[in-house]
């Protein structure tokens, strides 16, 4: 109540919304008007968020091999997946990684982070002992080493879409992992 009045009074500028809130419900994107997962998020909240998510993953067909490779991985390592639920790019890309991580490896954690238009992530939305990175281009998948001690060090990343022609994000994601061997 008191803060109310300090707002309307103009002695406190009243916090910026960069997306408009609904009591209740998920924050919706300032052009579409849809649902946005912000933040810290779960491979089974995407896929229930949006129907594009689940219905681009029905179609991706994962490799037997790729499959091999995913189960292979036993190196301590964390994939830090950033991706807007309002983004073409992400609903195109991310359903390929979701196929191939159905069944979780123990070896690696994936943290996803999903944020707004404006490509920024709180600190608290990362894995704790991850620095948290610049968002240039989503979806963006960084790839952390655990180190002797428990500290994290880069590996690599995908910003966007796959570095090879003709590459899915799937396919991506496991020659990068390929570099924590």
């Amino acid at each position: 109540m008191l803060l109310e009045l300090f707002f309307s009074a103009g002695l406190l500028a009243a916090p910026a919304q960069e997306t408009p809130k609904i009591e209740g419900a998920l924050p919706r994107d300032s052009r579409d008007h849809q649902p946005l997962l912000l933040g810290a998020t779960t491979r089974d909240a995407i896929l229930s968020h949006r129907d594009i998510f689940r219905d681009n993953m029905s179609h991706r067909a994962i490799k037997a091999e790729w499959l091999a490779r995913w189960k292979a991985v036993d190196v301590p390592c964390t994939l830090v997946v950033a991706f807007g639920s309002w983004c073409s790019d992400s609903q195109r890309e991310l359903p390929d990684f979701l196929a191939l991580t159905k069944d979780p490896n123990p070896f690696v954690t994936i943290q996803y982070i999903g944020i707004n238009r404006d490509k920024k992530a709180e600190a608290v939305a990362w894995p704790k002992g991850i620095e948290p990175q610049s968002i240039d281009k989503v979806p963006t998948f960084w790839l952390f080493e655990l180190q002797p001690g428990g500290g994290q060090k880069l590996l690599g990343s995908i910003v966007e879409t796959p570095p090879k022609p003709d590459q899915g994000m799937a396919e991506a994601v496991l020659d990068l992992l390929a570099k924590a061997r």
